[in-house]
């Protein structure tokens, strides 16, 4: 029999698109008024994202464990608002802007550094599964908390 080795087994997967609050505030104006067609524009980081028992890894980008991460929700922030998250779709405001469908979920660093990210955005409705994912990163968060 070979040796077995404990590898994280994936609770969540999908792909995200991320900012820190500092890199969503010194966008320019273009590239704000483009984000309106394509909220992805205004994330620098992009890639897998996976939750694991140990840790939730955000691609090349972070991979942050349970005692990196202070607090989790899914909310607009005044860096992406519930208007920037709603956009334009042919002159009319997209799903994102009806209650939380596109609000982001939102990681407080102990680093104090806060993270804004949209897991598996729909480019055609504005939507992504951030609030899917909140209640499993809040379990994830208990372990070490």
């Amino acid at each position: 029999m070979g040796s077995s080795v404990d590898t994280p087994v994936a609770v969540l997967r999908g792909r995200f698109c991320a900012a820190t609050v500092d890199e969503l505030r010194d966008t320019s104006a273009m590239r704000r008024w483009a984000a309106l067609v394509d909220q992805r524009l205004l994330f620098p980081h992009r890639g897998s994202i996976e939750l694991t028992a140990d840790h939730l890894d955000l691609g090349a980008w972070r991979c942050l464990h349970p005692a990196d991460i202070r607090a989790v929700s899914v909310n607009y922030v005044a860096e992406f608002s519930r208007f920037a998250a709603g956009g334009t779709r042919g002159g009319f405001p997209s799903l994102g802007n009806i209650r939380k469908l596109g609000a982001p979920l939102i990681l407080d660093l102990a680093s104090d550094e806060r993270l804004v990210v949209l897991i598996d955005y729909m480019l055609w409705s504005g939507t992504n599964k951030a609030a899917s994912w909140e209640p499993a990163i809040r379990e994830f968060l208990g372990r070490s908390h």
